[in-house]
């Protein structure tokens, strides 16, 4: 690219004929979007060149096959350059009258090199030349409006210019809005609410964020305070987060002689507290290393509460919240992860590229264990279609990879064994209990230190721009999708096994659970994306289809 001509045209130089071939000829400049992005993109295999051309106060991206067909004459440039170029055909004293003396000989032009000029009220000079220091009161002119609109005549002199180190200084990016509520239940959360902020430099090198929110106790606060630095190629990261994580307890029940009972049902909770520093190097526009060092501390606590029960089952009295303090566990977590990602995103999800990452975490300390994670995603685009494939793996290994399960029942993961549903159906229609985290064999099948998902959709629009003809709105963009999911929850005591036999301990054999159904996702004024699942469970007692809404993009 180059605006030798005035205006940004693409070039093609020649290696064979050493020639310069100029490809196009706009109006107002081949030029990216912002200063970093690219203009022009030629692809290496598909001979196919893409370049973005501003237009009718908006960017267009043209396609051209085989751009060297574009060639005609070989550049020539013009004997006059233009006086809004600031790279000169060839350097010229703009000092000398036009017509050289009688009998003196004719200077020769030096050769070709990049030189900016300024225009002056006695002429041009360039900007490597002093400037003639005149006095300020001599040699005034009348100011017109052709003055005020020649953009040559306004530009600054470099030569007046002073130079001062540069300071970071911030200021705010943006601040989230601000939320209060109040909300009770029986673990006695109160209040809640949050905020955040996030300010930067001038420059973009330097940022702070902070956030936090509050959901009735201090203690269980999310907080999240962090610097990034991004000056060279290696950024690095340095901060502190504090999150909080709840499990389900076993719920028991204890009787005595007289027929009552107490029913204890908890809650275990961890907060972790998080200081971190992590490091990120690209190799490539798409691939980058990360390295991270984490020191954790992790609060552990049970939450329970006790009713009492008379023989037929009805509850006598219920006990105030009860918190049972565990010891505090501490452990150092050095990572490092192999990232890609070029993946297109459209207005629900990714629908061409692909993105993977993976991870593997040593932990020691009072936890002592390694976690890996594989993360692939594959998305191929054939309009209108995208099908999309996921093959994720977690795991943690070692003494106590066990202590932190992994729910498998989440959305984003298999679809269709949520846990409010199996907690409403199969585990309140139990006869039995078992020794499992929960209780509920149904529910501490989708519970395990190691989880295994595999999922596959067809993706299709429904609609794409619909606007209504009596409004002046427009409907959001909704696309379809078809799906099947499969995913496996296990431990380090458990058998895996694809199909468990008939009297096989559900908590101690492990098999696949499956599901497949269909899903339509909204994106709701760019705001966020609402996706309704409608989802037919394969491995269930109760395999009924049932709908669910879930917030957030697809994988």
């Amino acid at each position: 690219m180059s605006d030798r001509s005035g205006i940004s045209d693409i070039y093609l130089y020649d290696f064979g004929d050493r020639n310069l071939y100029q490809l196009t000829d706009v109006f107002t400049g081949v030029t990216g979007i912002t200063p970093l992005s690219p203009a022009l993109s030629w692809a290496r295999q598909a001979d196919r060149l893409a370049f973005a051309y501003y237009e009718d106060g908006d960017y267009n991206v043209y396609g051209v096959d085989n751009p060297r067909s574009l060639r005609r004459q070989p550049y020539q440039d013009s004997p006059t350059p233009p006086v809004t170029s600031l790279l000169a055909a060839m350097r010229r004293d703009t000092t000398r009258s036009s017509a050289p003396p009688a009998g003196a000989a004719m200077p020769t032009d030096q050769p070709r090199a990049a030189a900016s000029v300024y225009r002056s009220p006695t002429g041009f000079r360039a900007s490597s030349a002093t400037p003639q220091r005149t006095d300020s009161t001599t040699g005034t002119t009348a100011v017109t409006v052709r003055t005020l609109l020649d953009s040559a005549t306004a530009l600054p002199d470099t030569s007046e210019f002073t130079f001062k180190a540069y300071h970071t200084r911030f200021t705010p990016d943006y601040v989230a809005r601000p939320t209060i509520g109040y909300q009770r239940d029986n673990f006695g959360r109160g209040f809640f609410g949050g905020t955040a902020i996030s300010l930067s430099d001038l420059l973009g090198n330097h940022t702070l964020v902070f956030a936090g929110a509050v959901n009735g106790r201090l203690s269980e606060a999310q907080v999240l305070t962090a610097y990034i630095n991004q000056t060279h190629r290696l950024n690095w990261a340095a901060g502190f987060t504090q999150e909080p994580y709840y499990f389900y307890e076993p719920t028991t029940v204890q009787s005595d002689t007289g027929g009552l009972s107490v029913l204890t049902v908890g809650i275990r909770r961890f907060v972790i507290r998080d200081g971190f520093v992590e490091a990120y190097y690209p190799l490539s526009r798409f691939s980058r290393v990360e390295l991270g060092m984490h020191a954790v501390n992790i609060s552990d606590a049970v939450l329970q509460q006790q009713y009492l029960l008379d023989p037929n089952g009805f509850i006598l009295g219920a006990s105030d919240l009860q918190t049972v303090s565990n010891p505090s566990i501490s452990y150092v977590s050095p990572s490092l992860s192999l990232v890609h990602d070029n993946a297109l995103f459209g207005y629900v999800g990714p629908f061409a590229g692909s993105r993977y990452r993976f991870q593997v975490t040593p932990n020691f300390g009072d936890w002592q264990f390694v976690g890996g994670l594989a993360d692939w995603r594959r998305y191929f685009f054939a309009r209108p279609f995208t099908l999309a494939f996921r093959g994720l793996f977690f795991g943690r290994y070692g003494r106590n990879g066990d202590e932190f399960p992994v729910f498998l029942g989440s959305t984003e993961l298999i679809r269709g064994y949520t846990a409010g549903s199996l907690i409403n159906n199969e585990c309140a229609n139990s006869t039995t209990t078992t020794s499992g985290r929960t209780g509920c064999s149904e529910l501490d099948q989708l519970i395990g230190s190691r989880i295994a998902v595999a999922n596959v959709e067809l993706r299709f629009p429904l609609t794409r721009s619909l606007v209504l003809g009596f409004l002046p709105v427009g409907l959001p963009p909704i696309e379809g999708a078809l799906f099947y999911d499969m995913g496996l929850a296990w431990e380090s005591s458990s058998v895996v096994k694809w199909q468990r036999a008939q009297g096989d301990d559900p908590e101690l054999i492990r098999t696949p659970l499956r599901s497949w159904g269909g899903s339509i996702r909204v994106n709701v004024l760019g705001f966020v994306v609402l996706r309704f699942d409608y989802t037919k469970p394969l491995d269930r007692l109760r395999n009924k289809a049932y709908w669910t809404v879930s917030l957030g993009p697809t994988f």
